[in-house]
Parts: C-alpha cells; structure tokens; sequence
C-alpha cells in the first residue's frame, strides 16, 4: 500500500513493485526486445523475486534484498560467469513443495516461514542443463541465509 495524492487529498492506493529484467541467455538483445519489467511474484503465499541480469537489475534486487531470508546465486565454477533460468523447487521438512518456480537471473530471493527446507536447483539452459543440486537450509524467526549454487564449465 502506499499514499498517493488526487484532487488535494491522500487516499490509500494498491503498489504492485516492478523491477526491469534482462533477457536471460541473450547478452546481445536489442534494448526493444528486452521486457520491461517483472513483479515480486507469489506461489502459495509465498513472495519471491529473481532476476541479476545487467548492473542495474542487480542494483533494484540489492535494494530488496532485506524483504527475503532466503537468497540463493546461480554460478558457472571458477568463470565467473552467472548461471540464469534455473529452476527452483523448494521443500519443507515434510518433504512437500512449498514453491516452484524458475528463476530468470542468477539471483533468486524467496521469503519463507522459520523452518527447514530443502532446495533442488536445475539449469534449464545451455551449461549445467539438467545436473540437480541439493542442498538443505535452516531459516530462523530472523536474519537471512544464502545459498551458492556452482556447476561446472
């Protein structure tokens, strides 16, 4: 929610947070070919946004970094080079999927319940395709955990 102004008074409006996104494989799209933008989506009540593709989409997630507690990052081993659509499937202690999604950056950022987890990750594009990774995480009530995510040239 936030406040807005119309005919000199404040009203409550609806904010839907949008951040620009670049293409996920393609460094050399065209500035028209590149969409706009993307949402902080949801998937079962749960908030997650991804994203890092270019210097300014990195510096919008930054700036959200503190709304997540869980922050995982995609990476190529020992390169350098960011890993992007990845898909991303995160399971509680009961082993159920709390959320599915891919993430279009090499940074994913979820917001979830104190709890244990369990992540599988999977490359869906050209390096590291289809090689799942496993790693588990404890989240506390507060602070924030990240996870590295490295597969090989």
């Amino acid at each position: 929610m936030r406040l807005i102004h119309t005919d000199g008074a404040l009203r409550l409006a609806e904010a839907q947070t949008t951040y620009g996104i670049r293409p996920a494989d393609g460094a050399s799209a065209s500035p028209s070919s590149i969409p706009s933008s993307s949402v902080i989506k949801s998937e079962g009540g749960i908030p997650y946004v991804s994203g890092g593709v270019g210097e300014s989409e990195r510096s919008e997630l930054k700036a959200l970094a503190s709304q997540f507690n869980l922050h995982l990052l995609f990476a190529t081993q020992g390169s350098g080079e960011y890993l992007s659509a990845v898909r991303v499937n995160i399971l509680d202690a009961r082993r159920e999927s709390v959320l599915t999604a891919e993430s279009k950056g090499p940074w994913f950022y979820a917001q979830l319940p104190p709890g244990d987890y369990s992540l599988e990750v999977t490359p869906t594009g050209p390096r590291g395709q289809d090689e799942t990774q496993r790693k588990d995480v404890h989240l506390g009530a507060s602070g924030q955990s990240r996870v590295d995510f490295y597969w090989k040239k």
